[in-house]
C-alpha cells in the first residue's frame, strides 16, 4: 500500500475532541492552531493532546535523565483514521504516548542502568515518535516500535490506527537489541547482559561447588558468553537474546545430572578418568560450526579442557527456549 498523503487540515471536530474517559475536562483558552514557516498551517490537536504532552514528556526525562521531544504529524496521521482515532485523534495519540512511558517504565525496571544507558546511546536524536509503519513486509499486526535514524517510533499498522495503543512498545527490549546490532555493537546485548545477570552470575557459584563434589577434585565453569553470542549472531540464527543465559545454564545443569546419573560421586576410577582428561578443572560450553560426534551437541576433552560443544545452528542453543 503507497503511502497516504497528508491533509492540509484537520477538521475542527478532530481539533477539539470529545469529552471522553481518557480525554478529562481541560481549559478552552488553548488556540486550535500555530503557523509554520512553509505557508501551510500546522493544526495541533488540544484538548487530549498538545495540553498533556509536556507532562509525559517530563516524565520520560525524569525516567531517561535526559529531555526527549514527542512528536507526532497530526496531518499525517490523520488520513489512516478511521472511527475513535477518526473522531478523537488527540486522545488516540495521547494514549500511544502513556502506553510507551509505561513501557519504559517496565523496560528499565527489568535491565536497570544498562537498559537506560543503550537506550539513551541508541535513540541519539532524543526524540520519541508516532508514525505508521512504512517497513515492507510488515512486520506488525496492528502496531510495535523500532529505533529508525536515531528516534524512537511508536508504529502503527495503516490499517489499525488506534488499535492496541498499549501494546505498540511491548517489544521494546527488542527495538533497543536491534539498534545496537545495527550501529555495530559486537557485545552482549541489553536483554543478553540482564538475562546472563539473573542465571549465570546468580548460579554459577552453586554450580561449581555441585560439580567440585560430583567429580572430586575444583572445578570452575567458563560460559563462554562473548564468544558464543559473536558466533550465534555471525550465523544469524534469530534466537532470544533475552534466554542467552538460561539456555547457557541449562547446558552445565543437564550435565551435572548426567554425571549424578553415571555415579561419578561414587565412583573413584571414573573420577580420576575425568580428572586426567580435563587436567585443568575447567568445563566450558562452546558454540561449533561441526561436531566431532553427534548430530545436536558433544562432550570432547581438548587441551586439558572439557567442553561441552553446541552446533551453531537454529533448533540448538538458539532456540532451546
Amino acid at each position: 500500500m503507497a503511502p497516504i498523503p497528508p491533509v492540509e487540515k484537520l477538521p475542527l471536530a478532530a481539533r477539539k475532541s470529545s469529552p471522553s474517559l481518557s480525554s478529562p475536562a481541560l481549559p478552552l483558552s488553548v488556540p486550535f492552531c500555530i503557523p509554520i514557516c512553509t505557508g501551510l498551517t500546522l493544526l495541533l490537536v488540544r484538548d487530549d493532546w498538545e495540553i498533556v504532552k509536556s507532562n509525559l514528556a517530563t516524565k520520560v526525562q525524569e525516567l531517561l535523565g535526559e529531555p526527549y521531544s514527542l512528536e507526532v504529524d497530526m496531518l499525517a496521521l490523520y488520513p489512516y483514521a478511521s472511527d475513535w482515532a477518526k473522531t478523537s485523534p488527540g486522545a488516540v495519540v495521547h494514549n500511544y504516548f502513556e502506553g510507551f512511558v509505561y513501557q519504559l517504565e517496565q523496560y528499565l525496571t527489568k535491565y536497570g542502568a544498562d537498559g537506560k544507558s543503550t537506550f539513551n546511546v541508541v535513540v541519539s536524536e532524543k526524540k520519541i515518535t508516532l508514525e505508521i509503519d512504512d517497513v515492507t513486509p510488515k512486520r506488525f499486526s496492528y502496531c510495535g516500535c523500532d529505533v529508525k535514524e536515531g528516534r524512537f517510533r511508536i508504529l502503527a499498522g495503516e490499517d489499525y490506527l488506534g488499535t492496541n495503543v498499549g501494546d505498540a512498545c511491548y517489544e521494546m527490549v527488542k527495538a533497543i537489541q536491534k539498534a545496537e546490532e545495527a550501529a555495530g555493537g559486537t557485545g552482549l546485548s541489553v536483554g543478553a547482559k540482564a538475562n546472563v545477570k539473573d542465571t549465570v552470575d546468580k548460579e554459577f557459584p552453586g554450580l561449581e561447588k555441585r560439580f567440585s563434589e560430583i567429580l572430586g577434585y575444583g572445578v570452575k565453569l567458563d560460559a563462554n558468553l562473548e564468544e558464543n553470542y559473536k558466533s550465534l549472531k555471525a550465523k544469524k540464527t534469530d534466537f532470544n537474546d533475552s534466554y542467552f543465559g538460561t539456555v547457557t545454564l541449562d547446558y552445565f545443569e543437564g550435565f551435572a545430572s548426567n554425571l549424578e546419573y553415571l555415579k561419578f560421586k561414587e565412583d573413584d576410577m571414573m573420577q580420576e578418568g575425568f580428572q586426567e582428561g580435563c587436567e585443568k578443572g575447567v568445563i566450558k560450553v562452546e558454540v561449533v560450526d561441526k561436531l566431532a560426534h553427534g548430530s545436536y551437541n558433544d562432550v570432547i576433552f581438548e587441551d586439558g579442557i572439557c567442553k561441552l560443544q553446541v552446533r551453531s545452528m537454529k533448533g540448538r542453543l538458539s532456540d532451546r527456549r
